[in-house]
């Protein structure tokens, strides 16, 4: 497609004019000449709103036409056209765009590692041109808190980004048709927060029969410590207001195996929930408590999977149904598969950790993923520990890819940028059906993407 400097890029509709302008963006990104938009003249790309449309279109002929059943569709389809243009992999006709599920995300750890905004909204760029939706910002772990916080100003990191500079960021991720998922992650991996608490950590029963702090979880029968990390989540729920998922954790509090070493939540759990309740019961319903908090700040929560049903618990208090899963790993025998929760009527996203987890310094026993195995080896009914289930767009609506920088320094900004970006495009190409780019045409597109202009 050779885009002279007077071209035009077309619109059917009002409400696609700021589609018009990503996509005129997006072909300034990769050198091409932007088109003068225009409502009443058919130009050199069209784009076109239909609402009654069974599936997202590209036609090519002389021209380009993207159609989609929304705004944010037709921004993802002409991604895709002026990707496979470029590739020249885009046939003369009708090419259908569609997807096995509707949400593909990117988490990224952004709290043990620090990330600049710039490095951000390259993020963002190329999670538009792979069509993903959804970028999870996970602030908060034990090495560090990335966002000015008033709460508790001596809780952040010293390299952090701005609130505004976060209100950039969401504004950036909103004309690229992203939304932001906001990830605070409790009552564990809550070490930067409690360093100066010690009084809040939860103690430990040692084998030998002393008593030691926990430094990474939280006394959940203390109601002053749960307050306060409630107040931390009232505070990024007004700086997030556009989002609708708030993704809150919970994975990792303990080992969950030996919650009978901690008396303090044992003892609270019979205390509040009867004789017959155990400490899972306490760490179910703080979670419950903090589903309910989220929901009345108007989103979504979600929790990581590793905590909840366990095939060696029987709990009294059972996990709220106001929440979504994010199903990452069945490294334990006793974690419950993916089956309990979709019997249980839960909304389960697949961060399969054997394909998708992206560990810096291939810690933990993880090695990177690659390009060449998620084409070849992957599809989107497989999920953690080769765990095989049809896809319900509905109940299982999408697929993650998740940076967690177990060794902050393995790599650099740009490096990790670089190298998960291509991941993208390898998920994007199997959740779409069709795989039409090597992974040295990838990683050419993305060199012109990122280059400073």
């Amino acid at each position: 497609m050779f885009l002279t400097e007077e071209w035009i890029l077309s619109i059917n509709h009002p409400s696609l004019l700021v589609t018009a302008r990503r996509t005129n963006q997006l072909l300034e990104k990769m050198g091409k000449t932007k088109g003068h938009i225009s409502q009443s003249t058919i130009g050199l790309i069209d784009l076109r709103l239909d609402r009654n449309a069974s599936v997202n279109t590209i036609e090519k002929t002389n021209r380009i036409t993207v159609t989609g059943k929304c705004p944010k569709a037709v921004l993802r389809t002409a991604a895709h056209a002026i990707l496979r243009e470029m590739l020249g992999q885009l046939a003369i006709g009708v090419t259908k765009v569609n997807y096995a599920q509707s949400r593909r995300i990117f988490m990224l750890d952004m709290a043990r590692k620090y990330y600049s905004k710039t490095t951000i909204i390259k993020f963002i760029d190329a999670l538009s041109f792979a069509q993903f939706n959804f970028l999870q910002l996970h602030f908060s772990e034990n090495e560090g808190f990335r966002i000015e916080c008033e709460t508790a100003p001596e809780i952040v990191s010293a390299e952090f980004l701005t609130k505004a500079e976060i209100k950039e960021i969401i504004q950036y991720a909103q004309v690229a048709g992203i939304e932001i998922i906001p990830d605070f992650d409790s009552p564990g991996h809550l070490k930067q927060i409690l360093k100066d608490r010690p009084e809040w950590q939860l103690v430990k029963k040692t084998a030998e029969g002393t008593f030691e702090k926990n430094p990474t979880a939280l006394d959940i029968s203390n109601p002053e410590a749960v307050a306060f990390i409630v107040s931390i989540y009232q505070e990024f729920a007004e700086l997030f207001t556009s989002s609708r998922y708030f993704h809150i954790g919970a994975d990792e509090f303990v080992d969950f195996d030996e919650m009978e070493a901690y008396p303090e939540i044992q003892a609270y759990a019979k205390e509040v929930y009867g004789e017959s309740a155990e400490g899972i019961d306490a760490f179910v319903g703080y979670v419950n408590h903090i589903i309910e908090k989220i929901n009345q700040f108007g989103f979504i929560p979600q929790v990581w999977n590793d905590g909840f049903f366990r095939l060696n618990r029987a709990e009294v208090v059972k996990l709220s149904q106001a929440v979504e899963i994010t199903y990452w790993t069945k490294w334990n025998k006793n974690m419950a598969p993916v089956e309990t929760f979709i019997e249980k009527g839960y909304t389960v996203t697949n961060f399969n950790d054997n394909y998708f987890y992206y560990v810096l310094g291939e810690n933990a026993g993880y090695t990177y993923p690659k390009y060449d195995k998620v084409l070849t080896n992957w599809t989107p009914k497989m999920w953690p520990q080769e765990q095989v289930v049809e896809v319900d767009p509905v109940q299982l609506p999408g697929v993650a890819i998740a940076v967690w920088n177990d060794i902050p320094d393995a790599q650099t900004q740009e490096e990790v940028l670089n190298n998960v970006s291509q991941i993208f495009f390898a998920v994007m190409q199997k959740q779409s059906n069709a795989v039409f780019a090597t992974q040295t045409q990838i990683e050419s597109f993305l060199t012109k993407l990122f280059a400073d202009k």
